[in-house]
Parts: C-alpha cells; sequence; structure tokens
C-alpha cells in the first residue's frame, strides 16, 4: 500500500509556519498534521532557502539531462552544499535524487552520469529460441509453444489464487478489527 501522501502548497506553508512562528517542534507538528518529521524537515530547508517558492516544488518523474546532473553535482562538491540546498537551489523536489547522482559521480566520474538513462524506453525482453527448438519441426514447435502458455497459464492461476486468499484474510482482519473497536458512545 503506498503511504505518500501529496500535500498542497497551502497546507506545506501551514506546517512551516506552525514550526517557525509558534515555536512548536518538528515532532508535535509532524504528529499533529500527520507527515514525517523529514517532509517537515525538507520544506523548512526549502523555505529558508527560496521562501514560498521553495514550498511550491512538485514531487513527481522528471527527467533531467546529464548536463543538468553534472552541474548540480560539481555545485555540490565545488561550493561545499547540503543535499537540501542543492535540491532548493536547482528546483529538485527530493535530496535522494541528487545523492543518487553524487554516488554515482563519486564511483564511476563524469562519465556515469553521462551514461545514466534518461527516461529511453526500455525494449522489452525477447524469448530466446535454443538450438533444439530450432532443429524442432513445426508440429513439435507448435507443442512446445502450447506446453510453455500452458505452463504460463498455471502460474498465473497460480498467483491469483495467493491473491484471492491474501485479499479474503485482509478483509476477514478488518473486519475483526471493526467488531472489536468499541462504539463511540
Amino acid at each position: 500500500m503506498d503511504r505518500r501522501r501529496k500535500y498542497s502548497f497551502e497546507q506545506k506553508l501551514a506546517i512551516v509556519m506552525a514550526v517557525k512562528n509558534d515555536y512548536q517542534s518538528v515532532s508535535s507538528v509532524a504528529r499533529c498534521f500527520g507527515c514525517s518529521r523529514f517532509c517537515i524537515q525538507q520544506w523548512l530547508e526549502h523555505y529558508r532557502i527560496a521562501g514560498e517558492a521553495g514550498l511550491k516544488l512538485q514531487v513527481g518523474l522528471k527527467v533531467y539531462t546529464s548536463k543538468f546532473r553534472i552541474k548540480v553535482v560539481e555545485e555540490i562538491l565545488n561550493k561545499d552544499l547540503s543535499l537540501m540546498e542543492a535540491s532548493s537551489i536547482f528546483g529538485i523536489s527530493s535530496a535522494a535524487t541528487i545523492y543518487n547522482w553524487l554516488c554515482i559521480y563519486k564511483r564511476e566520474g563524469r562519465q556515469g552520469l553521462l551514461m545514466m538513462g534518461s527516461g529511453q524506453k526500455k525494449q522489452p525482453m525477447k524469448h530466446k529460441t535454443s538450438q533444439v527448438e530450432q532443429n524442432l519441426t513445426p508440429e513439435q514447435q507448435e507443442l512446445a509453444a502450447l506446453k510453455a502458455e500452458n505452463e504460463w497459464l498455471r502460474t498465473e492461476n497460480a498467483y491469483l489464487k495467493k491473491l484471492d486468499a491474501l485479499m479474503k484474510e485482509e478483509q476477514a482482519q478488518n473486519k475483526k478489527q471493526k467488531e472489536q473497536k468499541p462504539s463511540g458512545n
């Protein structure tokens, strides 16, 4: 289950102001608003560096060019920036993205960042025919294909049965929890 939650600009601003202006701790604000301390710390840093504009950074799948990645990493190394500072300055929503680039750069140098994929579509895997399959008659090839399909369907069926059993188990647990909760009266 995906526990990530998107917060609007207004929500982020309210959370940041609760820490800055109301002098509440990050932990108490996190409990109050139901978000992680890490998120709040990120938003505080973005706010410190870029003001309200720093809170408008959108989390999502963005494609960054190799030149941009190299520029960011070299700025961090040359100017001794923190990951949070760099993410705010360059408009990158997650410091973890920059951390990954930094690791690649330290391990493989500039070439590693140049070789990183930039969102290219991956080619589907192709079925490799073995030498034995090539020597079969058309009827034998068809039989082998049918056996492979049958095995695929058996696997799919077993997977669906397991998924169904897990869903039923989860529903039973939810029902049991509802029955155990005392009434709100």
